[in-house]
């Protein structure tokens, strides 16, 4: 059985039409996926990619028997990603520019292998074992923006300008443009990296993680997190913590995005703790 204990959502802007973020609990699987910020600017139908993404990968979840494991998951996800590409003429032009794909990371824990699944940059507790894939690029990309906000501060632009008007995403879009060619490479190269977009996803670029023990509690979450700690009201106070000693988020949190430009956080941010009961099969 899988009760839920805490759930929270918010999105980095405040606004619920905003977020990319979904969570998903049924009776043998709960998810916490994160749809990419969308760096195309295009809309579809009134969504971001992400949003698409996040939508189609619930969608499947919510279909499963529960006896499904990740790669037949994947399989099942990718088929409604390549429908979609269809349906909306995308195919060809998501195969060429890598960065206007649908994408999004995962978190999953099926109750019937007893297994946490992770792909890209989500991040869990298990019983206390904390676990966070980060990505290089991401690493990239962040420096790269903490440099360039830096050099306005170096200028003689003060936190509380920059905080109202930050331009330092738009100089790096083309960066993390750039690094969408790396989406599900090789896992031998060092910027690879695993997300679900529709196509294929290397096995060994997808974290499995064993649940043992009975009860146990389980927390999922995006990287809208800095780290996760054992009640939502400790992981939001850290979270207050980190945006109130780093709010351009280019120091002790470096990240693509601050909290400028109106925004209240520096990502969408999604918290689902759980307590998993009796073990229905062993993995």
């Amino acid at each position: 059985m899988i009760t839920v204990l805490e759930s929270y959502q918010c999105s980095k802007t405040g606004n619920k039409a905003d977020m990319e973020d979904v969570t998903v609990v049924t009776e043998v699987f709960a998810a916490v996926i994160d749809g990419a910020t969308n760096v195309s600017g295009r809309m579809i139908d009134g969504s971001t990619p992400g949003q698409h993404a996040s939508r189609l990968v619930v969608e499947t979840i919510q279909s499963l028997t529960g006896h499904e494991v990740i790669h037949e998951i994947i399989q099942l996800i990718n088929r409604r990603f390549i429908s979609f590409y269809k349906q909306h003429n995308m195919l060809e032009d998501v195969q060429k520019h890598p960065y206007l794909q649908l994408s999004a990371t995962m978190v999953l824990y099926s109750h019937y292998y007893r297994r946490v699944w992770a792909i890209g940059d989500a991040q869990c507790l298990i019983s206390g074992r904390y676990f966070q894939n980060q990505k290089i690029v991401d690493q990239i990309t962040a420096d790269a923006r903490a440099l360039l906000v830096e050099a306005e501060l170096a200028k003689g632009r003060s936190l509380g300008d920059i905080q109202e008007d930050d331009r330092s995403f738009e100089l790096i879009k083309p960066l993390i443009q750039s690094q969408y060619q790396f989406q599900n490479g090789h896992p031998d190269d060092p910027y690879s990296y695993s997300v679900i977009n529709g196509f294929h996803i290397h096995k060994t670029s997808i974290v499995e993680l064993v649940v043992q023990g009975n009860p146990i509690r389980l927390i999922l979450a995006s990287d809208g997190y800095p780290k996760l700690k054992e009640t939502l009201e400790e992981t939001e106070a850290f979270l207050t913590k980190c945006i109130q000693e780093d709010p351009l988020c280019i120091r002790t949190n470096k990240n693509v995005k601050g909290v400028t430009n109106g925004r209240l956080s520096y990502d969408d941010r999604s918290y689902l703790s759980l307590l998993v009961g009796a073990q229905q099969k062993g993995g």
